[in-house]
Formats: C-alpha cells, sequence, structure tokens
C-alpha cells in the first residue's frame, strides 16, 4: 500500500510499531519511500526501547474521510478503533489480522508429532499450533504471534504445511513452518521438536 500510495503521489502517513527495528520488515523501503517526499511521513516506534505508541498523538490529525488501515495484533487494532471513535469519528478503520479474529477457529484438527520427544499434540480447531505445542515444551521459542518475526519456525519432518505467513521464502516452505500461524493441510505434522 505505500508503495502504490507513493508512486500515486497521495497524502499518506505510517505508524510503524514492533518490538525493535529489526524485527520490523520492509522498514528501510518504507523509510526510503517517505524520505524521497517527506521523512516524517513514517513514525516508527520500538516497543522494547520506547513502550507502547501514543495512538491520539497519531491519529488526531487524520483528516475527515480518510481511512486508517491496520494490521497488527488485536489489542492494537482495538485500541485503534476506539480512538478513532473517540477523537475522528468521520475516520474510517480497516482491519487486517494475521490470524483470525478472536472466536474464530484457526482450521481443522491437526495432530502434531514432536519427533524429538516423541509426544503427539492434538491441536483444535481454536488453538494455534504455537498455543498446544508450547503447552507440552513451553520453552519453544516465539514473538510476534503474526507471522512476520521467524522466531516460532520449526522444521517440518512430515505432513504437508499450510502456511499462512508472508516471511518464509519457497525454500525455506519446503522443509520449515512458522507454528504461530500456520497449520497442516493434510490434518498432521511431525515436528523437529
Amino acid at each position: 500500500m505505500v508503495r502504490e500510495s507513493a508512486a500515486r503521489g497521495s497524502d499518506w502517513r505510517m505508524l510503524y510499531v514492533g518490538r525493535s527495528r529489526t524485527s520490523m520488515p520492509f522498514l528501510d523501503e518504507i523509510t526510503a519511500l517517505a524520505g524521497e517526499a517527506d521523512p516524517s511521513r513514517v513514525t516508527v516506534v520500538e516497543t522494547d526501547t520506547e513502550g507502547l505508541p501514543d495512538l491520539a498523538a497519531a491519529l488526531e490529525s487524520a483528516p475527515h474521510g480518510a481511512t486508517v488501515h491496520v494490521c497488527g495484533p488485536q489489542p492494537l487494532m482495538d485500541a485503534v478503533v476506539a480512538t478513532l471513535a473517540t477523537l475522528r469519528p468521520g475516520v474510517e478503520a480497516r482491519l487486517e489480522r494475521f490470524h483470525p479474529a478472536d472466536g474464530s477457529a484457526h482450521g481443522d484438527t491437526v495432530e502434531v508429532e514432536l519427533r524429538r520427544t516423541g509426544a503427539t499434540v492434538t491441536v483444535p480447531a481454536d488453538r494455534s499450533v504455537l498455543g498446544a505445542v508450547r503447552d507440552r515444551l513451553p520453552d519453544v521459542a516465539y514473538s510476534c504471534e503474526q507471522g512476520f518475526c521467524g522466531t516460532c519456525k520449526v522444521r517440518v519432518l512430515g505432513g504437508t504445511p499450510d502456511h499462512r505467513d508472508e516471511l518464509l521464502t519457497l525454500e525455506e516452505r519446503a522443509d520449515s513452518m512458522l507454528i504461530c500461524v500456520s497449520r497442516s493441510q493434510d490434518g498432521k505434522l511431525v515436528l523437529d521438536l
């Protein structure tokens, strides 16, 4: 969207929130697009060092009739919608989720074999593979739980992943998956855990 907005010469602004700059995909490209016209178009907030963003300050200047596109964790999306309703009632929020909305199923039930431990975990439709695996192996690494940081990447030894991330390359998808958002196409997975 930023690339297209910049190409059209549209008036756009972006509040980019993440734990650290190293975990924010496309940051260099986005800041470069903003820098060509106006570097102040992009505000970067690193929550590890700066805390949560001031949404009221970021949204108070949105013109009537503008559209605010939001993607990220549900609490952030809820906060943006609530802030807009209070400050800018004529501004529409469009939400993009990295996983189904609360109360929605993640997909079909999946049987996951954890090869190194010998355990099998049943992942119900309303849970992520990561959540169910962490019940058995609480030290499994994770961070964003939205499929963009890659921390929960696990080698797949069997089954066919249903990749729902935007991070892994085609080569990586051949033998790995992000267990925070991805599932199985055939109802079973064998993971190198």
